[in-house]
């Protein structure tokens, strides 16, 4: 059995986190639409109105995926725009390109 690093454990760790935010179908839409949004990213009023889903259910999710830096949001306004954090992991970003 290996020994891992602490490094790899951390990674690990964290990876995992991710895929615990993805497993969540809603999560898993609202986070390719945000992927899909490119540059120009996505005002949650369009979410909304895309996926018919509620105000306070997407700022959950939105929450979930900021939190494990999927995405991040820059205020332009009220609600401010969402984009994809370009830290995010790299495999992650794929399954939505």
């Amino acid at each position: 059995m290996k020994n891992f690093t602490a490094q790899e454990i951390k990674s690990i760790a964290y990876h995992s986190k991710v895929f615990e935010a993805l497993g969540q179908e809603s999560r898993l839409k609202v986070f390719d639409l945000v992927c899909q949004s490119g540059n120009k990213g996505i005002k949650p009023k369009e979410i909304v109105e895309q996926l018919g889903i509620d105000g306070g259910t997407l700022h959950f999710h939105l929450k979930r995926l900021m939190a494990v830096n999927l995405i991040m949001t820059k205020s332009d306004g009220p609600r401010g725009t969402y984009y994809l954090n370009e830290g995010a992991p790299k495999g992650a970003i794929r399954l939505f390109s």
